[in-house]
């Protein structure tokens, strides 16, 4: 396979050794072959880099921030799987916390079956992250069970609690995770019960990931947001700015 270990990087390299694309390599936690934040060299032809991708990433999950290039992906055929815009906040300006309606409060970070069915209702078949699935729930308990792919950073993190003390919604956050270059606090999951939307209980909860952040001392808060999801318009109020376009596109196998 045509890929040369370059620093922290891997150059993609054409048949006659001619580097075409930059990239970093990685197995995710469920065994997911990754070529990350692909990157085309000048001059490399986008025609020569696909067919090029097709044959020595079979198998991958491609992530792109190069418009052209997930473009001739899917003009040669693949699908677009997922497009995003990775955000940093750098905790300058950070607001004071949301006050809350009488009997509401954000408690201790966990997993309970109120907050399961707050967030199967929240991410619906229409929502721009899709559904809410099975998978997504096992890994948030093995988060709080087995610190496993990361533990939680419990000062960044929290439940919001209805006045019945259920679960209504939650900001789940690690940090440093090793999906990142910086050092930065990343919120993994920020949702809301439909039965509490639209009361400011997401502006809460983002604002108590940040100030956490805040005092574990870490330098900025990242996050990842799907197109189309109405959440950017909160982290764009909120002082988040655009680091980079994650564009993925799966490679199927040879």
């Amino acid at each position: 396979m045509p890929v040369r270990q370059h620093l922290h990087d891997s150059l993609l390299l054409g048949d006659d050794d001619t580097p075409l694309a930059r990239m970093r390599l990685r197995d995710d936690d469920d065994g997911t072959a990754v070529a990350a934040d692909v990157r085309p060299l000048p001059e490399a032809p986008l025609t020569r880099l696909v067919a090029q991708v097709r044959r020595d990433l079979a198998g991958h999950r491609l992530e792109t921030p190069d418009e052209a290039l997930a473009a001739a992906l899917v003009a040669d055929g693949l699908k677009l799987d997922r497009a995003a815009t990775d955000m940093r906040h750098d905790l300058t300006g950070v607001p004071e916390p949301v006050a809350l309606p009488d009997g509401w409060s954000l408690g201790a970070p966990g997993w309970d079956d109120d907050l399961a069915a707050g967030l199967d209702a929240a991410y619906g078949p229409d929502h721009p992250d899709g559904r809410w699935q099975p998978s997504d729930t096992e890994e948030v308990r093995a988060m709080f069970d087995t610190g496993e792919p990361v533990p939680p950073l419990v000062p960044a993190s929290a439940r919001l609690i209805d006045p019945d003390g259920r679960s209504a919604g939650h900001v789940l956050c690690a940090g440093p995770v090793p999906w990142t270059d910086d050092d930065c606090v990343w919120i993994l999951n920020l949702g809301v019960a439909p039965r509490a939307q639209r009361r400011g209980f997401g502006r809460a909860l983002l604002v108590h990931a940040l100030r956490g952040a805040r005092e574990v001392g870490l330098p900025s808060v990242g996050l990842s947001v799907v197109d189309g999801n109405p959440a950017r318009r909160m982290y764009d109020a909120a002082g988040f700015r655009v680091l980079t376009r994650v564009l993925t596109v799966r490679i199927p196998d040879a």
